[in-house]
């Protein structure tokens, strides 16, 4: 099968530090060409790549994308007209109410249900980039995430990591913000990184004993959690969103809406399994896994089936903050 991908991004295939989205258009590139297709990507960025493609702003999308796929995969709501088949990933919350494509696919089962829609494909990644995992860590736990955004709940992170008396790297934000959730903190317990990716980020979530992840809302997917689980930490989030569907064993982590719990299973943390954290990405989450979930999805689309049974829609509301127990 010949597949062209669209992220209209000036970030490089494959990233070199930062790119959430490009990691994982990176990945599905890998497992599908290690499956046997033709694939390509076009972007904004000019890359040397050989299945790159350069987005022209002098043309049409539509005169760029014609022609040679047998699918079209957009990274985004693609709204056009064109005569060959194509679905899309909606990667993130919308802040507005719209509809989408019938052939939009999600990445989780409550990602899906935001949109009154059904099909969802989980994320991998290409795990060869990120090194061996770790099994024998030091003494503190991370967070990772912007720490700017209220919904990713560096407060609620702080307070546990603090009531457990274990010290806390914050990998995504520094110690004074006075933009965006205004916030300093002066304790010694806690290290801030600063945006970091990369092996930079690798080798700090490797030596880390655990993820902390008390997200307040419903998290689209969560890369950070299954580059954790597969550097070896076990994940102690809240149950919103894609979490349920990734921390599904009793080994690799906890998932709970009570700081009560989470604290307490940061004092414990050494009882999960780290290999078993290892084990579970590199058998869910990774490239393949992913390539061959979508690989169904284009064949239904190929066939004439339509992904959901109707057009997605956005709610308005999608990104209001979750509540905590204590």
């Amino acid at each position: 099968m010949k597949i062209l991908h669209v992220l209209l991004t000036q970030l490089s295939i494959p990233p070199k530090d930062y790119g959430g989205t490009e990691r994982v258009l990176w990945g599905l590139y890998q497992g599908q060409k290690s499956l046997g297709h033709e694939v390509r990507f076009l972007t904004k960025h000019k890359s040397s790549h050989e299945d790159a493609i350069y987005f022209d702003e002098q043309l049409s999308l539509e005169k760029q994308i014609e022609g040679w796929a047998d699918i079209i995969h957009f990274h985004f709501r693609y709204d056009g007209d064109i005569d060959i088949p194509f679905v899309c990933t909606e990667h993130s919350n919308s802040e507005i109410e719209q509809e989408y494509p019938v052939n939009t696919i999600y990445l989780s089962k409550k990602h899906a249900e935001n949109y009154n829609a059904s099909c969802y494909v989980h994320n991998g990644l290409y795990w060869n980039d990120y090194g061996e995992p770790n099994f024998s860590p030091k003494n503190y736990v991370h967070f990772l995430a912007k720490a700017s955004w209220r919904i990713k709940n560096l407060q609620g992170t702080v307070k546990i990591a603090k009531q457990a008396d274990i010290p806390l790297h914050i990998l995504g934000g520094e110690r004074f913000n006075i933009r965006r959730n205004p916030y300093f903190y002066m304790s010694s317990n806690l290290t801030f990184h600063g945006m970091v990716g990369g092996e930079q980020k690798s080798q700090l979530v490797r030596h880390s004993k655990g993820l902390l992840f008390p997200v307040l809302w419903h998290e689209p997917f969560g890369l950070a959690v299954i580059e954790s689980l597969y550097l070896g930490c076990p994940v102690l989030a809240t149950p919103f969103g894609s979490l349920p569907d990734i921390i599904t064993q009793g080994d690799i982590g906890i998932v709970s809406s009570s700081y009560a719990e989470l604290i307490d299973a940061t004092k414990n943390i050494d009882r999960f399994d780290r290999r078993a954290c290892h084990h579970h990405a590199q058998t869910y989450f990774s490239h393949v896994a992913m390539a061959k979930g979508y690989m169904q999805c284009y064949e239904k689309v190929l066939a004439g089936e339509a992904l959901n049974t109707e057009k997605p829609k956005a709610k308005a509301n999608i990104k209001d903050r979750l509540k905590m127990r204590s």
